[in-house]
């Protein structure tokens, strides 16, 4: 018993060193792999969260850039259309012209009060502008004139009037390609006025008579004809034909002789612009603005309509950023940061206003000196991260599970191959044991020994490794007791 249990102790032996070594070398692998997971996890996990927060930040100002772009179009549109209606009027005038004059050509004061003269037949309502307009017609006005008279000016002025009237199909094209029109027009230096849609400019005979309205002397007028040519954007100011907010768009025109003839304008309904601004929402609750490059506000969800339709009669003048962005009572935007917002360049600004953080993000339109701005709050910016933090420590677990899995697995395996490889080493061992002791017991009891125990199991003796030679060297032994046993 005592040696059969030595067997027993050789082969857990060899299984508990195989087992030993496997579970540790498993083990130290498992525990830098865990450490490996959780160090990148965690390197992941901050590294996701700056990314994705610098990507939100970066989107936010790609978004004030894009609602930038869209203004950008919609108004280098209306200078193209208005710079090309410029460039036709110009050579109208030119001394070389062979124009026709189109065949009806209508006085504003019948747009209105059509039961005195002419108006085209197309004239209708139009609740837009609240008043009577054509789609077909210019119409033209000239102050100090009324519905007795009018014949008179046109008698001295019917050359101007008539060139102009070629301009009609001009202006109609511009309107269909750029709806945000709402007025066309030349202007002259002795304040003839063509107008598009053809509608009453000047009132009724008593309103022209009390105010009768001058074009060149407006600042809008005066600012356009100063830029000698150029392209200019004026406003945001107050329509004069019916009050509304408007921007102008124009340049000066010249006959060939260089001689300033007037102006050539449209005008784009700040409305118009304000409801594309005001549309846009940037996550839960951010929104956008548009200011000029002086820092008024043309367009702000927390500025009323009022504001804007009661401009120059109600309100002195456009709200500022400054008054509509504040913390309490005072401005949430310092001075430095105003500054950077109207410097005309593209950036991002961090502030706070009622104990909440926002991130604003400024782009200049491109042209008319407009500021588009994206404001959004830091929350709203920051509230995905978690969301990828969680998916990140999942992933991290997902990943822990597995090596924890694979080093189990691999210790279970380690202990089958261990039970293999021990039964390997010590099966042909214990088997060589117990044919010495069948023999060695034979001797003692002088019994004959049986053939079997005096041949070792061929399989044993093919082997090509140390249990074969052991196998062979033993079956030498048992060779020289039985001729000794012959003998």
């Amino acid at each position: 018993m005592a040696v059969t249990q030595k067997k027993g102790s050789f082969r857990r032996n060899v299984i508990a060193t195989f087992l030993v070594i496997s579970v540790i070398s498993l083990g130290v692998t498992g525990f830098i792999s865990l450490q490996f997971v959780d160090l990148i996890g965690g390197f992941t996990t901050a590294q996701s969260s700056d990314a994705l927060a610098t990507q939100i930040e970066r989107n936010i100002k790609i978004a004030a850039e894009q609602n930038a772009d869209v203004i950008q179009q919609k108004l280098e549109s209306a200078e193209g259309l208005v710079k090309a209606i410029a460039e036709e009027c110009e050579s109208l005038f030119d001394s070389a012209s062979t124009y026709l004059p189109r065949a009806n050509i209508y006085y504003d004061y019948f747009f209105e009060y059509g039961a005195a003269g002419t108006y085209p037949a197309d004239t209708h309502y139009e609740e837009r502008y609240g008043i009577n307009v054509s789609w077909n017609y210019s119409s033209w006005y000239a102050p100090e004139t009324d519905s007795s008279d009018y014949m008179t000016y046109y008698a001295a002025n019917q050359d101007a009037i008539e060139r102009v009237s070629n301009l009609d199909f001009m202006f109609q094209y511009a309107h269909l390609q750029l709806p945000e029109f709402r007025w066309l027009y030349v202007g002259f230096e002795n304040d003839l006025w063509i107008n598009y849609p053809g509608s009453d400019v000047g009132g009724s005979d008593t309103d022209r008579a009390a105010e009768p309205w001058f074009p060149t002397g407006d600042e809008f007028y005066q600012e356009i004809r100063a830029g000698s040519g150029s392209m200019v954007f004026y406003g945001p100011y107050l329509d004069p034909i019916d009050n509304v907010l408007l921007m102008s768009i124009g340049r000066a025109v010249y006959d060939d002789s260089d001689t300033l003839l007037g102006i050539v304008a449209g005008d784009i309904s700040i409305e118009s612009i304000r409801t594309k601004i005001l549309d846009v929402q940037v996550l839960e609750t951010g929104y956008a603005a548009l200011i000029t490059e002086s820092g008024d506000i043309l367009a702000h969800p927390d500025v009323d309509d009022e504001v804007y339709e009661r401009y120059d009669t109600q309100f002195a003048r456009l709200p500022t950023l400054q008054e509509f962005e504040v913390d309490g009572t005072t401005s949430a935007l310092t001075p430095v940061e105003i500054n950077q917002i109207l410097a005309g360049t593209t950036g991002i600004i961090e502030f706070s206003k009622d104990n909440e953080d926002y991130i604003l993000a400024h782009t200049p339109v491109g042209v008319g000196g407009y500021i588009c701005i994206i404001i959004v709050p830091v929350d709203e910016v920051q509230a995905a991260i978690p969301l990828l933090e969680a998916n990140i420590q999942a992933a991290n677990l997902q990943a822990t599970t597995f090596i924890l899995m694979i080093t189990a697995a691999g210790i279970l395996i380690a202990g089958a191959v261990a039970i293999l490889v021990a039964n390997q080493i010590t099966g042909p061992l214990q088997y060589l044991m117990e044919l010495a002791t069948r023999n060695v017991s034979a001797m003692i009891r002088k019994d004959s020994l049986d053939t079997t125990d005096l041949q070792v199991d061929a399989s044993y003796m093919d082997k090509d490794d140390e249990i074969g030679e052991l196998a062979r060297a033993f079956q030498g032994m048992l060779d020289s007791i039985k001729e000794d046993e012959s003998e």
